[in-house]
């Protein structure tokens, strides 16, 4: 009897000892880290700096010590087309980046971009969302969220007016990948211009306008100071996305997968209407400077946009038939 006590308070005393260990272990395990990158760096960028504040470092510091994303840097660090193979690889964990940049790793994902929904209908239980997670997998990548949702984001910026559906016919509009279909429904003549060339182009009277700038791009890069006009309505939503390497993220802990959805998808709410702020001090900056906003004709407006959305569906179905249908059905209910 007296040894069965002894026993009893012996492996009492023994749990409270493991107990205490795995308490100090856990205590003082060693963080797991992660990396990013960003398609522009967050030092010349003020929407990479906001994401950097209202995602990244409140993941940090939510995760109290548990999990630290440390900054990688840029473009300088890995080129903005590289970003979304170097993540699927594991070279860094996470990237804020166009998902064009890296569509033939997660086929159709483009598609994302023609929303006419909102961000709550878009991670609604089976919607949306969770089709481009689908996506994404099959590329080993895992989708977070957007980087910087923004409706109306790309605007035709010009060097000349341009007033009826005919006066687009041949003119030389300079876009990236993104509006190249709507540029070319317009009737205008494509020219391939890459981000770093927006400027000169414009200078220099290469092109006649540009149709993948956003505008806050435009002031910050100082283009809005070799444009005239800008027609004053926007077509297609923010391309960016937060992408994680797929193997990093079935390996986090469930809690901390938990945290960084719900840190993802307050930065979401908060990154919308810090863009809108954004947009709208960059739109004051133009006019001051002698930008003009005008408005096409009604029924123009409505073949502007109307094209620019129908080209896009039409290319994203060229490419990726088989993604394509079910992403138009569940973006814009068609």
């Amino acid at each position: 009897m007296e040894t069965k006590k002894w026993l009893t308070v012996f492996g009492c005393v023994s749990l409270i000892v493991m107990t205490g260990v795995l308490s100090v272990n856990a205590l003082y395990a060693a963080p797991i880290e992660l990396s990013w990158v960003s398609i522009i760096s967050k030092e010349n960028s003020p929407e990479m700096s906001a994401f950097d504040r209202v995602f990244i470092q409140r993941v940090n510091e939510k995760a109290k010590g548990e999990l630290f994303i440390k900054y990688r840097g840029g473009p300088e660090t890995i080129p903005a087309f590289d970003q979304g193979k170097a993540v699927q690889k594991g070279v860094v964990d996470i990237t804020n980046v166009a998902c064009g940049f890296y569509e033939p790793i997660a086929p159709g994902v483009g598609g994302s971009m023609l929303t006419q929904i909102s961000l709550e209908e878009e991670r609604k239980p089976g919607g949306a969302y969770d089709f481009l997670n689908e996506l994404h997998n099959k590329g080993g990548l895992f989708y977070l969220g957007r980087g910087t949702p923004a409706d109306e984001y790309f605007y035709l910026n010009l060097r000349k007016k341009v007033l009826r559906q005919q006066d687009f016919v041949g003119l030389r509009i300079g876009t990236a990948t993104v509006s190249r279909a709507a540029a070319a429904a317009w009737g205008s003549t494509v020219v391939s211009v890459s981000m770093d060339e927006y400027y000169t182009s414009m200078e220099r009277g290469l092109v006649d306008g540009l149709a993948s700038c956003p505008l806050t791009l435009l002031v910050s890069a100082g283009i809005y100071e070799v444009t005239k006009y800008t027609i004053d309505r926007g077509f297609y939503q923010a391309t960016l996305a937060v992408i994680m390497n797929l193997d990093k993220w079935n390996k986090l802990p469930k809690h901390l997968q938990n945290l960084m959805k719900e840190c993802i998808i307050q930065s979401e709410k908060e990154m919308r209407d810090y863009y809108a702020k954004l947009k709208d001090e960059a739109i004051e900056k133009m006019k001051k400077s002698g930008v003009e906003f005008y408005k096409l004709s009604p029924d123009v407006e409505k073949w502007f946009v109307d094209s620019a959305y129908d080209a896009a569906w039409k290319y994203q179905m060229q490419r990726y038939p088989e993604a394509t249908p079910k992403l138009r059905k569940l973006f814009t209910g068609k």
